[in-house]
């Protein structure tokens, strides 16, 4: 009888379980659970209206009938009432403290501190005429709503980010106090009321903002997916297309945990949620307890960075960096699946390495060997068929015909269907059960169907007019109601006891087609974003009102197709619509007061001026070296990680250090783009959750386990090297975030890039097609280094700049082709007034001479005695946001070199990766030949 079964058996299991259920509720949603019927039943109406106004305030509905529109601090103001109220509801102020009963003393708190932030809501008309004028009312309501609000972070999120926050606060009084360059001159009591609560610098900034404008929204779609049954049918896929294979659970985990990462934006949730089905199969095909919590920890602490939904930072970027959130996917989407193949490549080595076996499944035909090859082929025949047609279509759309638009989505659905036909009709029984046959084919539908919407949308709305979205909105619908009948055909998906000790695997086919439904409302989302390029918070609306009708009417609809009885399924789906509302909100009272907290940090930062401080503090720790300031980035933001969450996190360490890292690189000649840098700090902000001793997901997974939680922390940890090392890569080599490549420059990075991480992985576990050596493992470093940064050694062959005197940038200017970019070196002043050096672009810009190239980049100069100095910019030009300012000197100037492709140093690159293949080929053969048995890769 296995643990997990004796544990059932005996009680502890359950006991277990609780456990885990207090873990994640004392962390996300609050460990209090009042048996007073009334008052639980009022916390839930509170959660709902919070998530209700939400819904309301995200919606066009209050613009379009001009009733209940609220402007950004009122709307920030309601929203940290909310998580305010319900914060000291919901957790107690102590270990010890009632989780049956809500004291006395936490209404009063909860009801005061509500109040404080309806303050700025009830008396926002009177504040805005007297801005920085505060009386004495405001200043007392400012110091209650301050303190009330750092003992709300101690109880949600735990004393660090409370101490990190009162020692900012305390700076701003204590300035002149402080030590050397830390001292300032400090300011007024009066002014720190303004700034910190009255104004939108402090608790009410940007930050709560976006957790008010679009986190909230995010969340709320995640738990109405979770409340619909869409974890579970993640989950499920995943163990159907990938639990046959040798490890088959753990790549399953990593698959679901991506999945799974568009539900919850947080790590010990997404462990829970995944690992409770996942471990206990890890650990019955032969991982131990601690690599089995590992791999669900790695993956499930990633789903924070799998786009389309990342996690809440990922919109502070959005504002910080002032960059749309369609553009930030878009950079994230690489180093995030690169880290999730590396991941499952982990798991496959260390299946091989333990020689693991793979999971039956209830009929598992064995492939053939061109199993994989018959779909391919297929595919490859009908997608080039269906490419064909299309740059057929493209030609007729041209004309704008109506006609092309039509044809152009007859072509796209008839593609589709030849697709799905072919596979049907030419494969054999053994090819069409294959997990990754089916995959593949769907993905290549999933493409087409794609540019076939793209068409059918153009088309409605030339025919259609102003009436496109209705119409739109009815085809939605009618899609609906067709993939729900068609799911009804399949059973629908039980939850999987993790304590069984009999697993049949599902089929992939029956399994993906239960609930292709959920898929719909995921695709509006990122329809939503990529292709209408709606605002991040009103394309979360629409999918969550989509979500919100599934939830209400698919219990209905599934028993009308199936012809069972309908009583009752409609009151089901009002229960799961009111629960998964509340969920949505308890999920969200961390998020809140996280946000608002960091907004004291970061009001203290910008009224102090310390940040200017802290960055030349850091530039002389650093010896003004990029690499260094980078390890002391990520050195602090996995410090700041043990105690802050993640958001609190990426607030703090960013707002510091982001524009450090961005000037240190300029002055080492390296032009780092602000996008990087902040990505950079929240990949190391996640990465805190994997970091020994405090990493919370760890402990959670441990839970689950039975494990050591320290020992599957630093095993989580090193699993997580991959995407320690992806931060460092981008910041040297912006193509891994899609910078200016185009799309088929982009493929070529995505497989380069892939492939120099699964390289780096097998070098970390010291295995690649059996048991690496020392001089193999270090061989394969560099193979991964080439890979990746192959310009490094092409820039020590061939120099990437000719090097000329600052006036002859007029006449490079003229002679350089528009696209390319001329290397500046500049000596100006810091903001302390002490000189430095640093590097800038110029683009060539459209022009006929030289001199409207510069004009057009907006830099004004002038020569003074053979010097070429800065007069001036033009305002928000290119030239004003490189850096250039006025008195600079430019003293040189680099024009692109005539360098060979860099990409030409992937060829010994790959020719040393032969080498160690065929001396470990060679010696796992002679291994196993003196075995008389064995096994590799």
């Amino acid at each position: 009888m296995s643990d997990q079964t004796q544990n059932s058996a005996d009680g502890s299991g359950g006991d277990k379980r609780d456990d885990i259920d207090d873990l994640v509720a004392s962390v996300d949603t609050g460990g209090r659970a009042p048996d007073n019927r009334m008052i639980g039943l009022f916390l839930a109406v509170v959660a709902f209206v919070w998530s209700a106004f939400q819904l309301w305030y995200a919606s066009p509905v209050p613009y379009a009938i001009g009733i209940g529109v609220f402007n950004t601090t009122e709307a920030r103001a309601i929203h940290l009432a909310f998580a305010l109220f319900l914060g000291y509801l919901f957790y107690p102020a102590l270990k010890r403290s009632p989780r049956d009963r809500i004291p006395v003393q936490d209404w009063v708190l909860a009801i005061v501190a509500a109040s404080t932030a309806l303050y700025l809501y009830v008396f926002y008309e009177e504040l805005s005429n007297r801005p920085n004028n505060l009386i004495t009312q405001d200043v007392v309501i400012a110091c209650i709503g301050a303190v009330l609000l750092l003992e709300a972070t101690r109880r949600a999120l735990g004393p660090p980010l409370m101490i990190v926050a009162i020692v900012f606060l305390g700076y701003t009084f204590l300035g002149p106090y402080a030590p050397g360059i830390l001292a300032w001159k400090g300011t007024s009591f009066q002014s720190v009321a303004y700034h910190q609560w009255i104004s939108t610098e402090g608790v009410f900034g940007i930050a709560l903002g976006v957790s008010t404008d679009m986190v909230f929204l995010f969340v709320l779609f995640g738990a109405l997916l979770e409340g619909a049954g869409a974890g579970n049918y993640f989950i499920k896929v995943a163990f159907a297309l990938m639990g046959h294979l040798r490890g088959g659970p753990a790549k399953a985990a990593v698959v679901a945990s991506a999945s799974t990462g568009l539900i919850s934006g947080s790590s010990i949730a997404n462990v829970v949620t995944t690992g409770t089905f996942t471990i206990p199969m890890m650990k019955r095909v032969g991982f131990t307890s601690e690599k089995a919590g590992a791999v669900e920890v790695a993956s499930s602490v990633n789903g924070q960075l799998m786009p389309p939904v990342m996690g809440a930072a990922a919109f502070l970027m959005v504002e910080y960096t002032d960059t749309p959130y369609v553009e930030v996917v878009k950079h994230a989407f690489l180093p995030a699946v690169i880290s999730y193949i590396a991941l499952v490549y982990i798991v496959h080595l260390e299946a091989v390495k333990q020689k693991m076996k793979a999971l039956p499944r209830s009929t598992d035909p064995k492939p053939a060997r061109w199993a994989l090859l018959s779909p391919l082929l297929t595919i490859g025949v009908f997608g080039g068929i269906a490419g064909g047609l299309f740059a057929i279509s493209e030609l007729w759309l041209a004309l704008d015909s109506s006609a092309a638009r039509l044809a152009a989505v007859a072509i796209a659905f008839a593609a589709q269907a030849g697709v799905y036909l072919a596979f049907r009709s030419a494969a054999p029984e053994d090819v069409r059960k294959n997990a990754i046959s089916t995959g593949l084919v769907v993905l290549i539908n999933m493409v087409i169907g794609a540019f076939g919407l793209f068409f059918l949308l153009d088309l409605i709305r030339a025919g259609f007019g102003d009436m496109t979205p209705y119409v739109v909105a009815l085809l939605i619908l009618a899609t609906y109601v067709g993939l729900v009948a068609f799911c009804a055909r399949y059973p629908d998906l039980e939850m999987d006891d993790p304590n069984s000790p009999v697993v049949k695997l599902p089929l992939p086919g029956p399994t993906i087609k239960s609930g292709l439904h959920f898929l719909l409302p995921v695709v509006l989302l990122i329809w939503c974003l990529m292709v209408e390029r709606l605002s991040p918070s009103l394309s979360a609306f629409w999918a969550t009102a989509f979500m919100i009708l599934i939830l209400l009417t698919q219990r209905w609809l599934f028993a009308l197709f199936r012809k069972e009885s309908r009583s009752g399924r409609l009151r089901l789906g009002i229960s799961e619509f009111a629960q998964s509302m509340i969920a949505g909100a308890r999920n969200m009272i961390g998020i809140g007061i996280a946000t608002a907290t960091a907004g004291i940090i970061v009001g203290a930062v910008s009224q102090t001026g310390v940040g200017l401080v802290l960055a030349e503090l850091v530039e002389i720790l650093s010896m003004g070296n990029i690499l260094l300031i980078l390890l002391l980035t990520a050195v602090l933001s996995l410090i700041l990680g043990m105690g802050l969450p993640t958001t609190a996190n990426y607030i703090v360490v960013s707002s510091l250090l982001a524009p450090v890292i961005v000037q240190l690189g300029q002055q080492n000649g390296l032009i780092v783009p602000l996008i990087a840098v902040h990505l950079f700090v929240f990949y190391f902000g996640i990465m805190a959750d994997v970091t020994p001793p405090v990493g919370l997901a760890s402990f959670a997974a441990a839970a689950v386990s039975g494990g050591d939680p320290i020992r599957t922390g630093f095993v989580a940890f090193f699993y997580s090297l991959r995407t320690a090392l992806l931060p460092f890569l981008f910041i040297f080599n912006t193509q891994l975030l899609l910078m200016e490549v185009g799309f088929a420059e982009a493929v070529l990075v995505f497989i380069v890039a892939t492939a120099a991480m699964l390289v780096f992985t097998a070098a970390m576990q010291g295995f690649f097609l059996t048991r690496s050596r020392l001089y193999e493992t270090l061989a394969l470093l560099l193979v991964a280094f080439t890979l990746f940064r192959p310009g490094f050694w092409m820039d020590l062959v061939v120099a990437p700049y000719d090097w000329r005197e600052p006036t002859a940038l007029v006449e490079s200017l003229g002679e350089a082709p528009v696209g390319a970019e001329i290397r500046a070196r500049v000596d100006g002043l810091n903001d302390y007034g002490e000189p430095i050096t640093f590097s800038a672009n110029i683009p060539v810009m459209e022009g006929a001479t030289g001199e409207e190239r510069l004009e057009a980049f907006g830099l004004l100069l002038f020569e003074d005695g053979g010097e070429i100095i800065v007069d001036g910019t033009d305002y928000n030009s290119p030239a004003d946001e490189a850096g250039f300012d006025f008195d600079q000197v430019i003293t040189e100037i680099g024009v692109p070199a005539a360098q060979p492709p860099k990409e030409l140093m992937w060829i010994p690159g790959l020719l040393l990766l032969l080498v160690v293949a065929w001396a470990q080929r060679r010696r796992g053969a002679r291994e196993a030949a003196e075995s008389g048995g064995g096994q590799t890769a």
